[in-house]
């Protein structure tokens, strides 16, 4: 009778703990249709288990700020900076044709001062003589350039009011090709005794 006692179930023995794993799964399962459909409204946390089960915690918390599919990209940033242009607007030396005409000034002077400017990295044509002399030395430039012939002045220690739109008639030989062209007058120093030549310019 005793061992009849004992080969009986318990109630509620393994029935008992069928149930509480089903309820388990579907505890999960309802976690994870949650999670899926979550609108991401702040930390959510699901609680599963019951029937004196074990108690999972799911947490939720920080998903659902992407629809279920969605994937966020980040574009890296593009932007780029050019170091070829000078940054005060007017063009690099190396693009700018100069061409200095003797007006009046020292002989062999629109030789030196043409060596002068083009160790700026100016692109130089060949120096010559003005059509006619000058009372000043004057820094004409060719529609467009004004702010590279105000450059140009400066490097020859002129002031910008020396500087001039090109006009209608040639001042030299040359002077329709080149985008700057400096007249030079009687104010202009005498070239150093290596630079003098017998012509004038």
């Amino acid at each position: 009778m005793a061992a009849n006692a004992s080969s009986e179930k318990k109630p509620g023995g393994f029935d008992a703990n069928a149930r509480g794993l089903a309820v388990l799964a579907v505890a999960v399962v309802v976690g994870l249709l949650l999670l899926l459909t979550s609108g991401g409204d702040g930390g959510t946390q699901v609680a599963a288990g019951g029937d004196g089960g074990p108690v999972t915690t799911i947490d939720i918390s920080g998903l659902g700020d992407t629809e279920p599919g969605e994937v966020t990209t980040t574009t890296p940033d593009q932007t780029t900076t050019s170091s070829s242009a000078p940054t005060d607007g007017t063009r690099d030396p190396g693009e700018v044709k100069v061409l200095v005409l003797n007006g009046g000034g020292p002989a062999g002077t629109a030789r030196s001062t043409s060596d002068t400017i083009g160790e700026k990295g100016y692109v130089m044509q060949p120096p010559s003589n003005a059509a006619s002399n000058v009372t000043s030395t004057t820094v004409y430039y060719a529609d467009g350039y004004q702010a590279e012939a105000e450059a140009v002045a400066l490097v020859i220690g002129k002031a910008a009011s020396a500087v001039k739109a090109m006009p209608s008639t040639t001042v030299g030989p040359g002077a329709d090709k080149a985008n700057v062209v400096v007249v030079l007058g009687p104010d202009t120093a005498p070239a150093s005794s290596g630079s003098t030549t017998s012509s004038t310019n």
